[in-house]
């Protein structure tokens, strides 16, 4: 069939219309929605009561996926999707998850209940108390909760404590229900090193014990680098992280997800015309049930999936192949430098591919739009980071304008002149972060770099050479040969 230039200026506003910070919260009001959701066959770990431990990289769907769980309607719409993990028959109380005004316990009472220094004594017996207060808010949400610290006093003895626990889970077993506790934004219970390590140590030795418990589950969300820079001495911890589930998206899941959206837009007259450019393609139409969602062919086939594409954007990203396919040129610019591409990013660049002047009458998305949106997806993505480390702002400012690929000795001697690495660690000992390293200031240049390789805001070449991904380049404005130019 043939298709007018209204249907693309409908599908640009719908595309523009897609959430631009792509981020969610476990509660608040950019909690998730039922249509928001897109589930991958193998995040399915995330939903999964018997799965512990999650990791992913930021913006790869942890708070999104715990968000999902906590609330009734998207919980749900998850069971509905995964009939066979049990979600049906669960409730969900939230343990920690970063956030003020909802039921999950603050920093500033985790503070007053473990004061730096008592972490060894206070801290397992703390996240205990949280576990069991939540278990009984799921369990009895009519009754008042009980303050932390009365139930530290009360619960001081471990048999006491494992007395309740199993009343607890007793009755949920009575009733055929289980209760999973979720822990979320594990890197914000501390901005000091062995305060954070130690908590979230005893964090994972209270989950590790849950386990003998038949209807009570923890489910705690991290990131791999929290991991790796923590060093977490917990003994069990390797065979937490055996069961882990990881948060990776392929190619086909980000497009999956884009297509996904389109075809559930809140606007009839979008999912019209997305309808008659799938018609016009050939391609099959949208399931009428989002659970059929990903077995939909746009859900997951690439050659469909480029074929949707292409007539959204164009072939290239030039006049040839030159520059690049369409398809392949967001994923490849907005990798981290561990190759991880995040629903977050590429959501950004999308909605802001769409929102570029000038337009076409026979395409949605344009290529000068699509270079545009990386610009504003690093823009977001640094703007997040920084928020996330407040010291990266002032590491990333002085390499600004400089080459990539280059040397080591090159941003060393950027952070040298700028007087970087002590100002940083200055900031930290003032108690404004968390250091970005750990123990002393020695080779504290290289120390950042490894940092920083393992954030993958840099990566490594095989000439030993350090390089920028674009996703963090074009903001921080380094330069590269034939690169998209900086912002």
């Amino acid at each position: 069939m043939s298709l007018t230039a209204e249907n693309f200026v409908i599908l640009r506003s719908a595309l523009a219309a897609l959430d631009a910070s792509a981020s969610s919260t476990v509660s608040g009001a950019d909690r998730p929605h039922p249509e928001d959701i897109f589930a991958p066959e193998q995040h399915v770990g995330a939903l999964d009561p018997n799965t512990t431990i999650v990791l992913g990289a930021r913006g790869a769907g942890k708070s999104f996926w715990a968000g999902v769980l906590a609330h009734e309607d998207t919980r749900a719409t998850a069971a509905d999707a995964y009939p066979h993990i049990g979600l049906q028959r669960i409730d969900v109380a939230l343990g920690y998850t970063g956030q003020e005004g909802d039921e999950s316990i603050s920093r500033a009472t985790l503070d007053a209940r473990v004061p730096p220094g008592t972490e060894a004594a206070q801290a397992v017996l703390f996240w205990r108390c949280v576990l069991l207060r939540a278990v009984r808010r799921a369990t009895s949400p009519d009754e008042p909760p009980q303050r932390i610290a009365m139930m530290m006093t009360d619960y001081a003895d471990p048999e006491d404590w494992e007395e309740a626990m199993s009343q607890a889970d007793m009755v949920l077993r009575g009733r055929n229900r289980s209760v999973v506790v979720l822990f979320d934004a594990l890197d914000s219970l501390a901005i000091d090193w062995a305060r954070l390590r130690d908590l979230t140590d005893s964090l994972l030795q209270v989950a590790w014990g849950v386990r003998g418990y038949k209807s009570i589950r923890t489910k705690l969300f991290l990131r791999p680098d929290q991991i790796q820079d923590l060093g977490l001495r917990f003994i069990e911890l390797p065979k937490l992280i055996s069961g882990a589930t990881t948060l990776g998206w392929s190619p086909t899941n980000l497009y999956g997800m884009l297509f996904s959206r389109l075809a559930t837009s809140p606007r009839p007259d979008a999912q019209a015309a997305f309808r008659q450019v799938l018609e016009s393609c050939a391609l099959p139409a949208p399931p009428d049930l989002p659970k059929e969602l990903r077995r939909w062919r746009l859900s997951y086939s690439r050659s469909s999936q480029m074929k949707l594409f292409e007539r959204l954007a164009g072939l290239y990203m030039g006049r040839s192949n030159k520059k690049g396919r369409t398809y392949d040129w967001p994923i490849s610019h907005l990798a981290d430098g561990h190759g991880v591409v995040t629903p977050r990013s590429f959501l950004v660049l999308m909605q802001s591919a769409a929102t570029f002047q000038p337009t076409t009458d026979n395409q949605a998305l344009t290529a000068e739009g699509i270079r545009n949106g990386l610009r504003e997806a690093s823009k977001v993505r640094l703007e997040q980071l920084a928020t996330e480390y407040k010291w990266i702002a002032r590491v990333l400012v002085p390499l600004a304008r400089l080459q990539v690929p280059c040397l080591e000795s090159l941003i060393i001697s950027r952070w040298q002149e700028t007087e970087t690495v002590s100002a940083v660690l200055r900031g930290a000992q003032e108690r404004q972060f968390l250091p970005p390293i750990d123990g002393d200031r020695e080779d504290a240049d290289h120390k950042l770099i490894v940092r920083l390789l393992r954030m993958g805001v840099l990566s490594r070449r095989n000439d030993g050479r350090y390089d920028m991904p674009d996703l963090f380049r074009v903001a921080a404005r380094l330069l590269r040969k034939g690169g998209v130019t900086p912002i």
